[in-house]
């Protein structure tokens, strides 16, 4: 009966050990899938971030960049919200799983989509068109 409970304590821990071991080369060979497609995931996040902000563009900052107003800062906090918001329901509930895999954690992925919101904001063509049409009024 001992050799028996030994031999099973044994098979377990190898069987412990070989999991362990197939875990740790599927987690690698996903990191290699991520880097080898990093382009295509790239273009597909882009794809919905550009959608998103067309999206709000046209309904809430628009009448801002026609004015040549920035943003007050509450609102600017409201809109790049719902911004990810967006982001967040056209990518899904699966590739947001695969983005924040990507990037390590949901906060450095939900920095990347600040990070497009504020630059697409700040490159406003519309904006900086009806800032310099104003100056030259003046």
């Amino acid at each position: 009966m001992l050799i028996s409970i030994t031999t099973l304590c044994i098979t377990v821990f190898f069987l412990l050990i070989c999991v362990s071991f197939l875990y740790g080369i599927f987690g690698y060979i996903k990191r290699l899938n991520y880097i080898k497609n990093f382009p295509d995931y790239i273009s597909v996040l882009e794809y919905h971030m550009e959608k998103a902000y067309d999206m709000l563009h046209k309904d809430k900052i628009l009448a801002y960049s026609l004015d040549a107003y920035r943003i007050p800062d509450e609102d600017y906090e409201s809109i790049s919200r719902d911004f990810v918001i967006l982001v967040r329901k056209h990518i899904g509930p699966t590739l947001l799983e695969e983005f924040v895999q990507l990037y390590g954690n949901e906060e450095s992925f939900l920095f990347i989509l600040l990070e497009y919101f504020g630059r697409k904001y700040e490159d406003d063509e519309i904006r900086k068109t009806a800032l310099d049409n104003l100056t030259k009024e003046e």
